[in-house]
Protein backbone atom coordinates (compact mmCIF):
# COMPACT_ATOMS: atom_id res chain seq x y z
CA UNK A 1 0.00 0.00 0.00
CA UNK A 2 2.73 2.38 0.88
CA UNK A 3 4.31 2.09 -2.12
CA UNK A 4 1.52 2.53 -4.15
CA UNK A 5 0.97 6.25 -2.49
CA UNK A 6 4.45 6.91 -3.22
CA UNK A 7 4.37 6.62 -6.65
CA UNK A 8 1.66 8.73 -7.74
CA UNK A 9 3.61 12.25 -7.30
CA UNK A 10 6.35 10.72 -10.43
CA UNK A 11 3.27 9.90 -12.20
CA UNK A 12 1.77 13.28 -11.98
CA UNK A 13 4.99 15.01 -12.47
CA UNK A 14 5.13 12.47 -16.13
CA UNK A 15 1.56 13.43 -16.81
CA UNK A 16 2.67 17.26 -16.88
CA UNK A 17 5.82 16.83 -18.86
CA UNK A 18 3.91 14.40 -21.66
CA UNK A 19 0.80 17.31 -22.39
CA UNK A 20 1.81 20.14 -20.70
CA UNK A 21 0.74 22.00 -24.46
CA UNK A 22 -2.40 20.86 -24.25
CA UNK A 23 -3.30 20.63 -20.66
CA UNK A 24 -5.35 24.02 -20.97
CA UNK A 25 -7.45 22.76 -23.05
CA UNK A 26 -8.59 19.62 -21.13
CA UNK A 27 -11.82 19.68 -18.97
CA UNK A 28 -11.05 18.84 -15.36
CA UNK A 29 -12.56 15.66 -15.74
CA UNK A 30 -10.90 14.70 -18.36
CA UNK A 31 -7.26 15.58 -17.02
CA UNK A 32 -8.14 13.58 -13.65
CA UNK A 33 -8.84 10.87 -15.30
CA UNK A 34 -5.50 10.22 -17.55
CA UNK A 35 -3.60 11.54 -14.45
CA UNK A 36 -5.26 8.75 -12.63
CA UNK A 37 -4.83 6.19 -15.26
CA UNK A 38 -1.09 6.69 -15.26
CA UNK A 39 -0.89 6.37 -11.89
CA UNK A 40 -2.47 3.39 -11.71
CA UNK A 41 -0.91 1.79 -15.03
CA UNK A 42 2.54 2.72 -12.97
CA UNK A 43 2.00 0.91 -9.86
CA UNK A 44 -0.83 -1.87 -10.94
CA UNK A 45 -0.69 -2.39 -14.59
CA UNK A 46 -2.92 -5.27 -14.37
CA UNK A 47 -5.70 -3.70 -12.42
CA UNK A 48 -8.82 -2.36 -14.00
CA UNK A 49 -11.09 -0.23 -12.86
CA UNK A 50 -15.15 -0.72 -12.77
CA UNK A 51 -17.51 1.37 -15.15
CA UNK A 52 -17.35 4.19 -13.14
CA UNK A 53 -13.42 4.42 -12.45
CA UNK A 54 -13.12 2.67 -9.08
CA UNK A 55 -9.68 0.97 -8.69
CA UNK A 56 -10.48 -1.75 -6.01
CA UNK A 57 -6.83 -2.15 -4.03
CA UNK A 58 -7.74 -4.90 -1.41
CA UNK A 59 -10.98 -6.53 -0.31
CA UNK A 60 -12.01 -9.00 2.49
CA UNK A 61 -15.23 -10.26 2.12
CA UNK A 62 -18.03 -10.21 4.93
CA UNK A 63 -20.29 -13.20 5.37
CA UNK A 64 -23.47 -11.75 6.83
CA UNK A 65 -25.95 -9.78 4.41
CA UNK A 66 -25.33 -8.05 1.28
CA UNK A 67 -25.13 -4.44 1.44
CA UNK A 68 -28.83 -2.98 0.30
CA UNK A 69 -28.83 0.75 -2.09
CA UNK A 70 -32.40 0.94 -0.63
CA UNK A 71 -31.76 1.29 3.34
CA UNK A 72 -30.13 4.81 3.39
CA UNK A 73 -28.13 4.69 6.43
CA UNK A 74 -25.12 2.69 7.09
CA UNK A 75 -23.21 1.43 9.90
CA UNK A 76 -19.35 1.62 9.30
CA UNK A 77 -15.40 2.34 10.41
CA UNK A 78 -13.92 4.44 7.97
CA UNK A 79 -10.20 5.62 6.81
CA UNK A 80 -9.46 8.04 4.29
CA UNK A 81 -6.42 9.10 2.90
CA UNK A 82 -5.31 11.42 -0.52
CA UNK A 83 -3.32 9.20 -2.91
CA UNK A 84 -0.64 10.90 -1.90
CA UNK A 85 -0.90 8.42 1.82
CA UNK A 86 -2.21 11.56 3.73
CA UNK A 87 -4.84 10.57 6.08
CA UNK A 88 -8.14 12.66 6.28
CA UNK A 89 -10.01 10.83 8.84
CA UNK A 90 -10.46 7.43 10.25
CA UNK A 91 -12.68 6.37 12.88
CA UNK A 92 -10.33 3.49 13.67
CA UNK A 93 -8.53 4.31 17.47
CA UNK A 94 -5.14 2.81 16.46
CA UNK A 95 -4.48 5.01 13.51
CA UNK A 96 -5.71 7.87 15.11
CA UNK A 97 -2.95 6.88 17.81
CA UNK A 98 -0.17 6.76 15.16
CA UNK A 99 -1.20 9.64 13.70
CA UNK A 100 -0.66 12.61 16.39
CA UNK A 101 0.18 10.66 19.70
CA UNK A 102 0.13 13.99 21.71
CA UNK A 103 -3.47 15.19 20.29
CA UNK A 104 -5.17 11.52 20.71
CA UNK A 105 -8.06 11.79 23.72
CA UNK A 106 -9.28 8.64 24.66
CA UNK A 107 -12.38 10.73 25.59
CA UNK A 108 -13.17 10.90 21.28
CA UNK A 109 -15.21 8.64 20.00
CA UNK A 110 -13.82 5.80 17.64
CA UNK A 111 -15.53 2.78 16.18
CA UNK A 112 -18.20 2.54 13.46
CA UNK A 113 -20.66 5.26 12.71
CA UNK A 114 -23.66 5.78 10.05
CA UNK A 115 -23.15 7.59 7.17
CA UNK A 116 -26.18 8.62 4.97
CA UNK A 117 -25.39 6.59 1.59
CA UNK A 118 -28.85 7.32 0.16
CA UNK A 119 -28.58 8.44 -3.40
CA UNK A 120 -28.54 12.26 -3.34
CA UNK A 121 -26.78 12.60 0.11
CA UNK A 122 -23.67 10.99 0.21
CA UNK A 123 -21.17 10.69 -2.54
CA UNK A 124 -21.64 8.54 -5.63
CA UNK A 125 -18.37 6.47 -5.80
CA UNK A 126 -18.72 5.47 -1.79
CA UNK A 127 -22.33 4.41 -2.78
CA UNK A 128 -21.03 2.67 -6.01
CA UNK A 129 -17.64 0.72 -3.47
CA UNK A 130 -20.56 -0.35 -1.35
CA UNK A 131 -22.49 -2.52 -3.77
CA UNK A 132 -21.91 -5.97 -3.54
CA UNK A 133 -20.12 -6.02 0.01
CA UNK A 134 -21.23 -7.41 2.63
CA UNK A 135 -21.78 -7.42 6.44
CA UNK A 136 -18.11 -7.67 7.94
CA UNK A 137 -16.21 -7.08 4.77
CA UNK A 138 -13.86 -4.65 4.14
CA UNK A 139 -12.96 -3.02 0.87
CA UNK A 140 -10.17 -0.23 0.11
CA UNK A 141 -10.63 1.50 -2.95
CA UNK A 142 -9.46 4.68 -4.83
CA UNK A 143 -12.35 6.89 -5.47
CA UNK A 144 -11.96 8.99 -8.73
CA UNK A 145 -12.27 12.73 -8.13
CA UNK A 146 -15.50 12.73 -10.89
CA UNK A 147 -17.10 10.11 -7.91
CA UNK A 148 -16.87 12.73 -5.16
CA UNK A 149 -20.16 14.09 -5.47
CA UNK A 150 -23.84 13.95 -4.61
CA UNK A 151 -25.58 14.21 -7.87
CA UNK A 152 -25.88 10.90 -9.43
CA UNK A 153 -25.81 10.38 -13.46
CA UNK A 154 -25.83 7.26 -15.78
CA UNK A 155 -22.69 6.89 -17.43
CA UNK A 156 -19.19 7.55 -16.48
CA UNK A 157 -19.08 10.77 -18.52
CA UNK A 158 -21.43 12.18 -18.02
CA UNK A 159 -19.78 11.92 -14.70
CA UNK A 160 -16.55 13.11 -15.95
CA UNK A 161 -18.30 16.03 -17.81
CA UNK A 162 -19.75 17.36 -14.36
CA UNK A 163 -16.34 16.64 -12.96
CA UNK A 164 -15.05 20.22 -11.15
CA UNK A 165 -12.40 19.02 -8.86
CA UNK A 166 -8.75 16.61 -9.48
CA UNK A 167 -8.80 15.30 -5.93
CA UNK A 168 -8.92 11.51 -5.38
CA UNK A 169 -9.46 9.62 -2.29
CA UNK A 170 -8.74 6.26 -0.91
CA UNK A 171 -11.88 4.76 0.70
CA UNK A 172 -10.75 1.61 3.23
CA UNK A 173 -14.30 0.70 4.66
CA UNK A 174 -15.33 -1.63 6.78
CA UNK A 175 -19.02 -2.57 6.75
CA UNK A 176 -20.76 -3.25 9.96
CA UNK A 177 -24.74 -2.71 9.30
CA UNK A 178 -27.88 -0.54 7.69
CA UNK A 179 -30.82 0.89 8.79
CA UNK A 180 -33.52 2.38 6.94
CA UNK A 181 -34.67 5.63 9.55
CA UNK A 182 -31.50 5.54 11.46
CA UNK A 183 -33.51 7.82 14.76
CA UNK A 184 -35.91 4.65 14.38
CA UNK A 185 -32.83 2.53 15.36
CA UNK A 186 -32.24 5.45 18.22
CA UNK A 187 -35.43 4.89 19.48
CA UNK A 188 -35.08 0.98 19.73
CA UNK A 189 -31.47 0.97 21.04
CA UNK A 190 -32.54 3.97 23.98
CA UNK A 191 -35.11 1.90 25.11
CA UNK A 192 -33.14 -1.19 25.44
CA UNK A 193 -30.67 0.75 27.23
CA UNK A 194 -33.18 1.95 29.53
CA UNK A 195 -34.52 -1.15 30.76
CA UNK A 196 -31.48 -2.75 30.93
CA UNK A 197 -29.98 0.36 33.55
CA UNK A 198 -33.10 1.02 35.01
CA UNK A 199 -35.39 -1.54 34.76
CA UNK A 200 -38.47 -2.34 32.04
CA UNK A 201 -40.82 -0.42 34.59
CA UNK A 202 -39.00 3.06 33.32
CA UNK A 203 -40.99 4.70 30.86
CA UNK A 204 -40.25 7.72 28.06
CA UNK A 205 -41.56 11.06 28.74
CA UNK A 206 -42.06 14.28 27.27
CA UNK A 207 -41.14 18.38 28.39
CA UNK A 208 -43.18 19.54 25.67
CA UNK A 209 -46.10 18.84 23.24
CA UNK A 210 -45.97 16.72 19.95
CA UNK A 211 -42.69 14.65 21.14
CA UNK A 212 -42.18 11.34 19.79
CA UNK A 213 -42.54 8.40 22.33
CA UNK A 214 -39.36 7.08 23.25
CA UNK A 215 -37.20 10.02 22.46
CA UNK A 216 -36.23 11.32 26.09
CA UNK A 217 -35.83 9.60 29.61
CA UNK A 218 -35.83 11.84 33.07
CA UNK A 219 -34.89 9.24 35.50
CA UNK A 220 -35.00 10.98 38.86
CA UNK A 221 -36.15 10.10 42.72
CA UNK A 222 -38.05 12.65 44.02
CA UNK A 223 -39.64 10.84 47.40
CA UNK A 224 -37.07 13.08 49.17
CA UNK A 225 -38.47 16.50 48.30
CA UNK A 226 -41.52 18.10 49.21
CA UNK A 227 -43.96 20.37 46.61
CA UNK A 228 -43.72 23.54 48.98
CA UNK A 229 -39.80 23.25 48.29
CA UNK A 230 -40.77 23.28 44.55
CA UNK A 231 -38.70 25.71 42.44
CA UNK A 232 -39.93 29.12 40.73
CA UNK A 233 -41.01 29.47 37.34
CA UNK A 234 -38.63 32.28 37.56
CA UNK A 235 -36.08 30.73 39.37
CA UNK A 236 -32.13 31.41 39.44
CA UNK A 237 -30.64 28.42 40.52
CA UNK A 238 -26.92 26.29 39.51
CA UNK A 239 -26.01 22.95 37.84
CA UNK A 240 -23.45 20.21 38.02
CA UNK A 241 -23.72 18.05 34.74
CA UNK A 242 -22.06 15.29 33.36
CA UNK A 243 -22.00 14.36 29.47
CA UNK A 244 -22.21 11.01 28.33
CA UNK A 245 -22.24 9.11 25.30
CA UNK A 246 -24.44 5.67 25.09
CA UNK A 247 -21.09 3.63 25.74
CA UNK A 248 -20.69 5.67 28.80
CA UNK A 249 -17.45 7.81 27.88
CA UNK A 250 -17.70 11.47 29.21
CA UNK A 251 -17.54 13.95 26.96
CA UNK A 252 -18.02 17.36 28.86
CA UNK A 253 -18.37 17.80 32.55
CA UNK A 254 -18.34 21.00 35.00
CA UNK A 255 -17.38 19.05 37.95
CA UNK A 256 -13.82 19.16 38.51
CA UNK A 257 -13.49 15.92 40.27
CA UNK A 258 -15.41 13.85 37.42
CA UNK A 259 -13.38 15.67 34.94
CA UNK A 260 -9.91 14.85 36.35
CA UNK A 261 -11.17 11.13 36.67
CA UNK A 262 -13.10 10.65 33.38
CA UNK A 263 -9.50 12.25 31.52
CA UNK A 264 -11.36 15.71 30.54
CA UNK A 265 -9.48 18.06 32.91
CA UNK A 266 -8.03 20.76 30.90
CA UNK A 267 -6.10 23.92 32.96
CA UNK A 268 -7.79 26.37 30.52
CA UNK A 269 -11.25 25.93 32.00
CA UNK A 270 -12.78 27.34 34.96
CA UNK A 271 -14.92 24.29 36.80
CA UNK A 272 -18.01 25.29 39.22
CA UNK A 273 -21.35 24.78 39.24
CA UNK A 274 -23.27 26.65 36.04
CA UNK A 275 -25.94 29.01 36.40
CA UNK A 276 -29.07 28.26 35.24
CA UNK A 277 -32.16 30.79 34.81
CA UNK A 278 -35.56 29.24 34.78
CA UNK A 279 -38.28 30.40 32.43
CA UNK A 280 -42.19 29.03 32.49
CA UNK A 281 -41.12 27.00 29.37
CA UNK A 282 -38.30 24.97 28.52
CA UNK A 283 -36.84 26.85 25.36
CA UNK A 284 -36.51 29.94 27.39
CA UNK A 285 -33.85 28.49 30.20
CA UNK A 286 -30.29 29.93 29.91
CA UNK A 287 -27.40 28.50 30.93
CA UNK A 288 -23.93 30.82 32.26
CA UNK A 289 -26.17 33.27 30.59
CA UNK A 290 -26.50 31.63 26.80
CA UNK A 291 -29.39 29.90 25.32
CA UNK A 292 -27.73 28.35 22.52
CA UNK A 293 -28.05 24.37 24.87
CA UNK A 294 -29.28 21.46 22.86
CA UNK A 295 -32.81 20.78 23.41
CA UNK A 296 -32.41 17.66 24.88
CA UNK A 297 -30.55 18.79 27.34
CA UNK A 298 -33.01 22.37 27.98
CA UNK A 299 -35.79 19.69 28.65
CA UNK A 300 -33.63 18.36 31.39
CA UNK A 301 -32.70 21.31 33.07
CA UNK A 302 -36.62 21.82 32.65
CA UNK A 303 -38.23 18.91 34.67
CA UNK A 304 -35.77 19.46 37.71
CA UNK A 305 -37.87 21.26 40.44
CA UNK A 306 -35.90 20.64 43.70
CA UNK A 307 -32.32 22.00 45.21
CA UNK A 308 -30.39 18.91 45.54
CA UNK A 309 -32.21 16.47 42.86
CA UNK A 310 -30.18 14.36 41.02
CA UNK A 311 -31.46 13.00 37.47
CA UNK A 312 -30.62 10.98 34.12
CA UNK A 313 -31.66 12.42 31.31
CA UNK A 314 -30.94 10.33 28.00
CA UNK A 315 -32.17 11.47 24.44
CA UNK A 316 -31.98 10.68 21.14
CA UNK A 317 -29.85 12.73 18.54
CA UNK A 318 -32.53 14.73 17.34
CA UNK A 319 -32.85 16.44 20.38
CA UNK A 320 -28.70 16.74 20.57
CA UNK A 321 -26.36 17.16 17.87
CA UNK A 322 -28.56 15.73 15.28
CA UNK A 323 -26.42 14.41 11.66
CA UNK A 324 -23.51 16.41 12.35
CA UNK A 325 -22.05 15.26 15.46
CA UNK A 326 -19.81 17.88 17.92
CA UNK A 327 -16.28 17.91 17.52
CA UNK A 328 -14.25 14.56 17.82
CA UNK A 329 -15.67 13.15 21.03
CA UNK A 330 -19.64 13.22 19.58
CA UNK A 331 -20.08 11.40 16.30
CA UNK A 332 -23.39 11.97 13.97
CA UNK A 333 -26.59 10.17 15.48
CA UNK A 334 -25.29 10.02 18.93
CA UNK A 335 -27.82 9.09 22.25
CA UNK A 336 -26.57 11.39 24.80
CA UNK A 337 -26.85 10.85 28.29
CA UNK A 338 -26.56 13.44 30.88
CA UNK A 339 -25.83 13.12 34.91
CA UNK A 340 -27.75 16.37 36.46
CA UNK A 341 -27.35 17.77 40.02
CA UNK A 342 -29.42 21.03 40.99
CA UNK A 343 -27.72 22.88 43.54
CA UNK A 344 -28.39 26.84 45.11
CA UNK A 345 -24.72 27.64 45.30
Amino acid sequence: MNKFFKVLVPAAALLVMAGCAKENTLATGEKARQYLELAMQAEYPDLTPDQWGIYVLEETPGIGMEWDQELSYTYMRSTIRTIGGTILSSTEEDIAKQLDQDSYKPYNYYGPRYVNTASGSGYAGLEYMLQGMRYGGSKTAVIPSWLLTTSRYDTKEEYLNACDNSTHLVYTVTLEGQCKDVEEQEIVLLSQYVEDIFGADQKSCSYTSGMTEGTFYFVSDTTAFKDKEQRADEAQLKVNYTGRRLDGVAFDTNVLETAIEEGLYTKDRTYGSADVSYSSTYSSITMDGSSSLIDGFKGGLYKMHWVGQKATVLFVSALGYSSTGSGDAIPPYSTLIFELELVNE
